[in-house]
């Protein structure tokens, strides 16, 4: 059987979910969340994203106590980084 080559839109979001249950941070991760949401909103909108007064980088999590492990880590990797507005970084 040939190796599956196309890259489906919500393989990323899978690979987050499992790789975040057993993977810790990388070390190389400096910076914070600037509130901009933009994880929130890849390919579907989060449904506990909510913004104060619909101001930019006001970001808030309805759930944020009780977010999952994709959560908590992204980005969890520099490979998994896929929003330029995020206040995270690595360090090369």
């Amino acid at each position: 059987m040939p190796k599956r080559t196309e890259h489906r839109p919500f393989d990323g979001k899978l690979t987050r979910f499992a790789t975040s249950i057993v993977l810790p941070v990388d070390q190389s991760r400096s910076g914070e969340c600037n509130r901009c949401g933009a994880c929130c909103m890849f390919l579907v909108r989060c449904p506990f994203l909510r913004f104060e007064d619909g101001k930019p980088n006001t970001a808030r999590c309805a759930a944020y106590k009780i977010r999952p492990p994709q959560c908590r880590k992204y980005p969890r990797t520099k490979e998994e980084q896929i929003h330029h507005p995020c206040g995270y970084r690595f360090e090369e």
